[in-house]
């Protein structure tokens, strides 16, 4: 299955977007520059921060590479990769915004999407990851195949250090963690939970990028994975923000 379709599937499902996910739209909206007039946003997905950026008086473009999210999205759009934004001039944009898409690329489209924003922005560029993500955390099985896989897709974690160098033509002007803090599992009795119990994360959203199938296999101790949830309820737990805002300004 090609990573088009697995988001076509994931956008043809309904989504329950929550306070914390609005939060994180209006913290990101908020961090553009009042000089950036025209934005390109690379992989907005059903346009939720394109909207919110629009409705500051910027002029917004919606780029995706599944056509079922840029049908949700009423702006200007385009399809493309964020490693090919074919039509899209040398600096045509005061501001390329990429927000929680770049944990999802692989190796050689990551470095192409850090060329092509390089490339197209004017002034600046804005992006948003998760912050020091515990990947095991978020990881599902496939109840059809066996096929295991990230429930979001990710493919990379990334830490404030990840982001100071990452556009050869500008400079961090700003690298933060924000968003509401969130506890992190226990790593030892995740290791349990998963490793053990065989208990692995399950979204109704996220297809088996294998099989298409939405069934998540089930554990194989469930007693072991319901203590497990037990005892991390009841544990002191290690808060953070989940994720971080980088601003770059061209040299």
């Amino acid at each position: 299955m090609d990573e088009q379709a697995f988001y076509d599937l994931r956008w043809n499902t309904e989504s329950v977007v929550t306070d914390r996910e609005r939060n994180r739209v209006s913290a990101t909206a908020d961090a553009v520059p009042d000089d950036c007039e025209s934005v390109l946003d690379v992989g907005a997905g059903n346009g939720m921060l394109s909207l919110a950026v629009a409705q500051k008086g910027k002029s917004v473009t919606a780029v995706d590479f599944s056509e079922v999210a840029l049908s949700k999205v009423p702006l200007p759009t385009l399809c493309r990769t964020a490693d090919n934004l074919a039509g899209v001039e040398d600096r045509s944009y005061d501001l390329v915004l990429s927000t929680e898409m770049l944990e999802h690329l692989d190796e050689a489209t990551y470095r192409g999407a850090l060329r092509e924003f390089n490339r197209v922005a004017r002034l600046a560029i804005l992006i948003t990851v998760p912050n020091r993500e515990l990947m095991r955390e978020h990881l599902g099985m496939c109840g059809d195949c066996g096929q295991q896989f990230h429930i979001w897709g990710h493919q990379r974690r990334f830490t404030l250090g990840d982001l100071r160098s990452l556009f050869p033509d500008f400079a961090p002007v700003s690298i933060v963690s924000f968003g509401d803090r969130l506890p992190k599992y226990n790593r030892p009795l995740l290791w349990i939970r998963t490793g053990i119990a065989k208990a692995w994360f399950v979204d109704d959203r996220s297809p088996c990028p294998n099989c298409h199938s939405f069934r998540p296999a089930p554990p194989r101790y469930p007693r072991l994975a319901q203590i497990c949830d037990l005892i991390n309820a009841n544990l002191p737990k290690t808060r953070y923000e989940p994720w971080l805002m980088a601003l770059y300004r061209r040299r």
